[in-house]
């Protein structure tokens, strides 16, 4: 193994937690901007408190990610910058306004405030990041995208498919995740139903929209879908059995291993696209080889990583565990 191919590892594991952290943070969006009935206010406060200690911290993966192929393999990171700068800018506008936004509300109407124009662009924005970065990932697959053309993209119905597949699994994750936050108060048990009939909703939403892609994921991406089918099988059978246990864990209130089986159900699925993808960064145009940074460099950055985690980790995990804590009863 190279050094290139530990630091294409490391940047995976980055992606995961981003798509498992970050990802359910705008999942909960999508369910912010969907939520309605007489305990829509409620659902908004809840999703609003689950989200408040950690919607900063979530990009922290992002931004690493970002650093590694900027640093790890630069003609890469230039030809995703020149080519996927439609997509790649509305995840950004997406990600600063869904922030803003959450703070103005927040100190404006109040979190749980249903109809304050705040809280429809944190929801509206929350669906706009995933939907872009959907559009932008198939891109890598796909080849499809040209410096000198970037509105290519955005004309794949292969990657319009998979931006709409990276929401539902946001929305997914997110469902399944509420359910334990509104497990860990009597206050808030009275929404356990709901969340739980969406997280059953967005199982299978995933599921139908997974079988809808694969046809234009053999027409549109033909080289990783030969690979997918050579070398990320297992994984996809892991994803499936993550995603049966999920429904599982659900029905018998286990919402601690609902949440496990979800994340095992989305990282096997993303490590069986970067399986698959592998090692090609860009199908036909760039590979991890041709693209990789002199290895002193690599190395200098898989040293920073190490420190990074050192010191980044830990009080991550305190936050976490801090503010998943059930609230003391009176």
């Amino acid at each position: 193994m190279t050094a290139a191919d530990l630091l294409l590892i490391v940047m995976v594991i980055g992606l995961t937690a981003y798509a498992l952290l970050g990802g359910a943070d705008f999942g909960g969006g999508v369910w912010d901007l969907l939520a309605r009935g007489p305990d829509a206010r409620d659902q908004r406060k809840l999703i609003s408190n689950a989200i408040g200690p950690v919607w900063e911290a979530n990009h922290v993966w992002l931004v690493f990610i970002v650093v590694a192929l900027f640093s790890g393999f630069p003609p890469a990171y230039g030809l995703v910058g020149s080519s996927l700068e439609i997509p790649l800018s509305a995840a950004l506008v997406g990600i600063v306004l869904r922030g803003a936004a959450y703070v103005y509300r927040a100190y404006g109407a109040g979190a749980a405030g249903p109809d304050h124009w705040w809280g429809h662009v944190f929801a509206v924005s929350s669906t706009i990041t995933p939907f872009a970065l959907g559009v932008a990932g198939a891109s890598l697959a796909t080849g499809r995208m040209s410096p000198d053309d970037p509105v290519e993209p955005l004309r794949s119905t292969f990657g319009l498919g998979c931006g709409v597949f990276a929401v539902a699994v946001t929305a997914f994750l997110a469902a399944v995740y509420l359910c334990k936050d509104a497990a860990a108060s009597p206050a808030t048990e009275h929404l356990i139903p709901e969340f739980r009939r969406r997280a059953t909703g967005g199982a299978v939403v995933c599921g139908a929209l997974a079988m809808m892609l694969l046809p234009l994921f053999w027409d549109q991406a033909p080289v990783v879908a030969h690979r997918f089918l050579d070398r990320s099988m297992p994984l996809v059978a892991l994803s499936v059995i993550g995603g049966a246990a999920t429904l599982v864990a659900l029905a018998r209130r286990q919402f601690v291993v609902a949440r496990l089986a979800a994340g095992l159900a989305v990282g096997a699925m993303l490590w069986g696209w970067a399986v698959a993808q592998y090692p090609d960064l860009i199908v036909g145009q760039v590979t991890a080889d041709s693209a990789a940074a002199p290895t002193t460099n690599i190395h200098a950055m898989l040293y920073a990583v190490a420190g990074g985690l050192a010191i980044v980790l830990p009080p991550i995990i305190v936050l976490y565990r801090l503010f998943t804590r059930p609230e003391p009863t009176t």
